[in-house]
């Protein structure tokens, strides 16, 4: 019997904290939103998300649903520099303590990517940086939610992103499919087969799917009617 046979596709559990996704580049924004619509789906509340770079991808959110009511669920705002995305940084906590609906989930994928504008001063970006990450740091910890970020690269300046976080996950294409791993623990996402498993949106549909059937847990969606615009 192979060693997996038995174990359920699954993903990683986002806990309190700054959490570092590291994924295969081939993988796409797919990993990253599975963890997002994961997350959703054993949880009550909302999950704001700060985007950079167009990791907020409408359509495949929209394929890896298992219903489109957890779209409801996750409100987006979008950074096209670093001073508006320093400025929705800056405001979340506010956000967040005003809302009528209770936050679940923080999404901050490619923190660093506009902060290597050249456009702005090197001294400066590294300063938004390191200022956008205690900002999340303190919200993690007050408000006891996970954050997820994910950088653009592993060099120097995206360093203060790995050494903020409090936990981190990879996410590695392997011959079966993909294969995220945390701290000491592995998670297989991939049913078993003989032969190649394709990492596409229809793949990663599943598997969330499969987690929505089986698991009793599932909270209700809440509406997003009452929660404050950006």
């Amino acid at each position: 019997m192979h060693p997996h046979a038995d174990r359920t596709p699954n993903f990683p559990t986002l806990e309190p904290g700054v959490t570092l996704l590291d994924r295969d580049s081939q993988l796409g924004v797919e990993p990253l939103q599975a963890l997002v619509l994961d997350h959703l789906l054993t949880t009550d509340g909302v999950a704001s998300w700060v985007d950079a770079g167009g990791r907020a991808r409408t359509s495949t959110l929209r394929e890896l649903a298992p219903h489109r009511r957890y779209l409801n669920r996750i409100d987006v705002a979008r950074g096209f520099t670093p001073y508006q995305h320093a400025s929705l940084v800056d405001r979340l906590a506010g956000r967040i303590e005003s809302s009528s609906v209770p936050h679940t989930l923080v999404v901050t994928p490619a923190l660093d990517a506009l902060y290597r504008d050249t456009d702005i001063a090197r001294r400066e970006a590294t300063e938004q940086l390191l200022h956008a990450l205690a900002i999340l740091s303190e919200i993690a910890r007050e408000h006891d939610i996970p954050v997820l970020v994910t950088r653009t690269r592993t060099d120097e300046f995206a360093e203060p992103i790995a050494a903020a976080a409090t936990a981190r996950i990879s996410c590695e294409a392997t011959r079966f499919g993909p294969r995220f791993s945390a701290d000491s623990a592995e998670t297989l996402v991939y049913p078993i087969t003989d032969g190649w498993v394709q990492t596409t949106l229809t793949f990663w549909q599943e598997i969330l799917e499969h987690r929505a059937r089986i698991d009793d847990t599932a909270a209700t969606p809440t509406p997003m009617a009452s929660v404050p615009g950006w």
